[in-house]
């Protein structure tokens, strides 16, 4: 949620001021990112002086004006591709405001603050990651999934954090640093040598006295640049090869680092991010900060080295002529920057509309059969149409961009030469300078001018690395909140008696999942899991394995306090069979012993023919060296399920745990699955979750959860004595769909 009306811009402030809207009165703005025609655009939403309203910088008028007090009900509605915040109006629901996914969490909020000011209640109260979409300086909109803002980046702070990862390999930082100081003389050297060739060599025929001797200096003058030449070519060879192995190195080392780090951070940190922003910042950051070491520090360095070392050289060449060299450059730097940042923010847009195209093509080609099956083709024709125009649009005017300032850009460069042409020119004929300091001046003057417009493009490059790699320093500083104890005791041999004490959670501290949950489990007992989705059942066994910590309460094993149990022996000793069991990509041998890698053949068989799975694996092409392909998906799912029952035998826990092991599988292999639980669960604490109650009649007690709490404890038979039970009506509504699925099959 916005704060009041600092953070609105200008031409919004004015527009609210000429509706006779004054500062004092807007309580509250955020912004959309959605005109009203659908495409990507600025638009505010501003909640002032008991209105609220919809307006962005080219309206002259709001698109929305509402008085709150006529609004009953406000709600976020997920829209294909997009969000839209509809408001209920006398009876009708209005559409206040449409925005895109990207800032679909902002608009939920608000919705809900909305909802709760209509309503006359207090506003909810938020997680504290829900009020950091924004920059807390400059109040920016922040990248979904980081905190770092660009425009308030530290890049002295990122660099000295980079200074670590290079000191290690400081020889031959260093050795790279003298070879670009040595390269930069080499090429400093060849542009004089043009003088020496023009006002000795070539000299009128007066000024040398002997032929021979202006033709040997000719031939030693050429033999010295292509001995400087030489020279320059391999140190920048050298140079070249030391930097990539360095760049590459300590891009090497960052991504180590960060994926060791994800390993270690707790379940919460993946909850609240998207997988493929976790992934953006292992490979796409770390390949920017690649790119950046590898190339763009050379750039960089070479370019200051440059303009140093050459304006050095121009000024004491000729003073005069090196205020004229200048006179351009002011304009040149502050061309540079408008182009480059034009182009960034049109190539954003560009790449933007990329990814619009390629969703698109993705979801017709993924669901093209319910495409063909509705006759939906010329729809999704035009919806293809749209973006690639879309697409088209951006492109060129990225390409007219640059075609119509780098010409302009060359223009400005040039004016530089014809000064010094011109006044130099004059300096040569009236004697006052030689055509060969002419020369040289001129050759010293393009490669000037090369490393000043470079140096814009780098500086933005240098702006855009160091915010990626303060994002991967941001992972980087995340801290596990599940982690051991310093006073951790050791557990090698578990008994498997565990308790849940006055046990209470939340994801959200402030919306509680579990409640008040008293559980005691004796060493070997098989305790089911029943309830409607969503009553805590999963969320009582992530409590159990330590994937969260309790916010009440505690859970105990063997008397002992989870959280001051080893991470180590409490993982080892526990085993978990999945709903929908995930493998690995690799041979089903190596899913098998993915607890125990260093099992042989004959125990990874064993627990195969344990697992009901020795069968179907012998009729695959490999056995059990055939590939599972990615996820498994190679296999059915009772296969998979299977694998996942004879890696957890093979990993032999002391507490195991079945989360809706045979929910997706048919009778046959439901069957098959539960000939093989019954090996798995025998002399071990088991925890349950059924999706077929009918599953459950061999566990010792039940624990029915209803709303996050524990509504009723017992056995199968105890259990269904109440006629009112939970439990009882639960096993009567799933017998009754039964019946009326075995009817109309």
């Amino acid at each position: 949620m916005m704060p009041p009306a600092e953070t609105l811009p200008d031409s919004i402030r004015h527009r609210l001021n000429e509706l006779g809207i004054e500062d004092a009165k807007i309580d509250w703005s955020i912004a959309g990112d959605l005109t009203a025609d659908g495409d990507l655009g600025e638009r505010w939403l501003v909640l002032a002086d008991g209105r609220l309203l919809v307006i962005s910088p080219a309206d002259s008028r709001p698109a929305v004006d509402l008085s709150l007090s006529r609004i009953t009900r406000v709600t976020a509605e997920s829209l294909v591709g997009c969000g839209a915040l509809e408001a209920t109006v006398d009876g009708r629901t209005v559409e206040v405001i449409r925005y895109t996914n990207a800032v679909a969490a902002d608009f939920t909020r608000a919705a809900r603050r909305l909802e709760a000011l209509v309503k006359q209640e207090s506003p909810p109260k938020e997680a504290p990651d829900e009020t950091r979409r924004r920059c807390p300086r400059c109040r920016r909109r922040l990248e979904q999934g980081t905190n770092v803002c660009p425009a308030c980046l530290s890049k002295a702070q990122v660099l000295r954090r980079l200074w670590p990862y290079t000191a290690r390999h400081w020889r031959k930082a260093v050795f790279i640093g003298a070879l670009m100081l040595l390269g930069e003389a080499a090429g400093l050297t060849q542009p004089y040598l043009y003088k020496i060739a023009v006002d000795r060599a070539l000299a009128p025929e007066g000024e040398v006295p002997l032929p021979g001797t202006r033709i040997g200096l000719l031939g030693w003058i050429v033999l010295a640049w292509l001995g400087l030449q030489l020279l320059s070519t391999a140190i920048s060879v050298v140079r070249g090869r030391l930097s990539a192995w360095l760049g590459a190195r300590i891009s090497f080392e960052i991504r180590a680092n960060v994926h060791t780090h994800l390993q270690r951070l707790s379940l919460a940190y993946f909850d609240k991010r998207q997988v493929g922003a976790v992934m953006a910042r292992v490979t796409q950051d770390t390949g920017a900060l690649h790119d950046f070491l590898v190339e763009g520090v050379q750039y960089f360095i070479v370019s200051v080295l440059q303009l140093v070392g050459i304006g050095v050289v121009i000024f004491w060449l000729n003073w005069q002529l090196a205020l004229l060299v200048l006179v351009p450059a002011p304009i040149m730097i502050l061309m540079s920057r408008l182009i480059w940042r034009r182009l960034w923010r049109i190539f954003r847009r560009f790449w933007h509309s990329w990814s619009r195209l390629n969703s698109v093509l993705n979801s017709v080609l993924s669901g093209v059969r319910v495409v063909k099956a509705f006759g939906q083709e010329d729809r999704e024709i035009r919806r293809f149409d749209d973006r690639n125009v879309a697409l088209f649009e951006t492109a060129v005017r990225a390409e007219r961009l640059w075609a119509t300032y780098f010409p302009m850009l060359t223009t400005v460069t040039m004016m530089g030469s014809f000064l010094v042409w011109y006044v130099g020119g004059r300096s040569v004929i009236a004697g006052t300078m030689s055509l060969g300091s002419l020369m040289a001046y001129l050759a010293y003057l393009w490669r000037f001018y090369g490393p000043l417009q470079m140096l814009s493009r780098i500086t933005d490059w240098l702006s855009r690395s160091l915010t990626a790699t303060e994002r991967i320093f941001e992972i980087l500083d995340a801290r596990p909140e599940i982690a051991d104890a310093r006073d951790a005791v050791e557990l090698p041999a578990m008994r498997g008696e565990v308790a849940f004490e006055n046990l209470t959670f939340g994801y959200d501290e402030h919306k509680a999942v579990l409640h008040d949950i008293n559980v005691r489990v004796t060493p070997g007992e098989m305790i089911g899991l029943a309830g409607h989705s969503g009553a805590g059942k999963s969320t009582l066994i992530n409590l159990l394995c330590r994937f969260y910590e309790p916010n009440q309460g505690r859970v105990t094993i063997d008397g002992i306090d989870l959280r001051k149990i080893r991470l180590e022996d409490l993982r080892r000793q526990t085993g978990v069979v999945l709903q929908d069991p995930f493998l690995f990509s690799g041979s089903i041998a190596e899913n098998i012993a993915y607890a125990r890698p260093e099992s042989s053949r004959e125990e990874i068989i064993r627990a195969a023919v344990a697992a009901n799975a020795h069968e179907f694996i012998m009729k695959q092409p490999d056995g059990y060296d055939t590939e599972v392909g990615e996820r498994g998906q190679r296999l059915s799912t009772g296969e998979r399920q299977r694998i996942a029952i004879a890696r957890a035998i093979l990993h032999n826990p002391r507490m195991l745990i079945l989360d809706e092991a045979t929910a997706s599988v048919d009778t046959e292999t439901d069957k098959q699955i539960q000939d093989a639980l019954a090996h798995l669960v025998r002399n071990r604490t088991t925890f349950a979750i059924a999706h077929r109650l009918s599953t459950l009649r061999n566990a010792n007690r039940l624990i029915i959860l209803e709303q996050g709490k524990q509504a009723e404890t017992g056995t199968h038979e105890e259990l269904m004595a109440k006629a009112d039970g939970v439990y009882r009506k639960l096993v009567d509504l799933q017998t009754e769909m039964s019946r009326i699925a075995a009817v109309g099959g």
